[in-house]
């Protein structure tokens, strides 16, 4: 049986902040809960942001929490903004317009460090990204809850 156990890292939400034809403004809400009765630290959990352009999936974004420590049997919700100003983008909008919304997917992996073990954790996960959120980023209105 092992002496530690997996935290359990999930994505909560997606949310756009802020579109334009250059750029494009996310929150990524990423919750780490630690069911250990030791506290844990987080030591990174770099995550790439991606999205469907036709067949194919683009980089969008990139972010990494840093460090976080989480306390015994806590639970800890980290909330990121990223930016992107590349070319995907453009891609990733006449897919959303033409379809009327997108699906992103934010994939990463969490690096533990506990006591004298340290271990990674990868995690994945779809979201879709609907056509309110981005009339309301657009018409700056604050879609984070």
């Amino acid at each position: 049986m092992p002496l530690l156990k997996d935290p359990v890292v999930t994505l909560d939400d997606v949310r756009v902040r802020a579109l334009s034809l250059s750029s494009l403004n996310l929150e990524v809400t990423i919750r780490v809960e630690n069911p250990n009765s030791l506290g844990i630290t987080l030591r990174q959990l770099p995550f790439t942001v991606m999205c469907s352009s036709g067949n194919r999936e683009q980089e969008i974004a990139r972010g990494n929490t840093g460090r976080v420590r989480i306390a015994a049997r806590g639970s800890t919700v980290l909330r990121i903004p990223t930016t992107s100003q590349n070319t995907a983008i453009i891609g990733a909008l006449a897919t959303f317009f033409t379809r009327g919304g997108v699906q992103v997917t934010i994939q990463g992996t969490a690096t533990i460090d506990a006591v004298l073990f340290g271990w990674s954790i990868p995690f994945k996960k779809t979201l879709p990204v609907t056509m309110e959120q981005v009339a309301d980023a657009v018409a700056g209105k604050d879609t984070v809850k």
